[in-house]
């Protein structure tokens, strides 16, 4: 099961290579024109819509659980005996 998140938090950071997030840069879509200059939009619409289209276009490939990324060694409990005080 995938970690928990702290609540009231809606947004995580993902690591990406310079040359990767530079590519995805190149599909932002112009939002506004500002006195400053042009306004484009943020990393996390771009993802969200390069993550939409994928699963939008390869349906067979989406899972119905969330898995994790790194492995968790899976710890079970020892079944308590019951102690020689509580034995009759």
């Amino acid at each position: 099961m995938p970690k928990k998140r702290k609540e009231g938090t809606v947004n995580t950071t993902i690591s990406v290579s310079w040359p990767d997030k530079n590519k995805m840069r190149r599909l932002a879509k112009l939002r506004k024109t500002t006195k400053n200059g042009e306004v484009y939009e943020s990393d996390s619409v771009i993802f969200n819509r390069i993550l939409r289209f994928y699963m939008d276009h390869n349906p067979s490939e989406i899972k119905n659980t969330t898995t994790v990324t790194y492995p968790v060694k899976n710890v079970s409990k020892p079944e308590d005996s019951p102690s020689e005080s509580q034995q009759d």
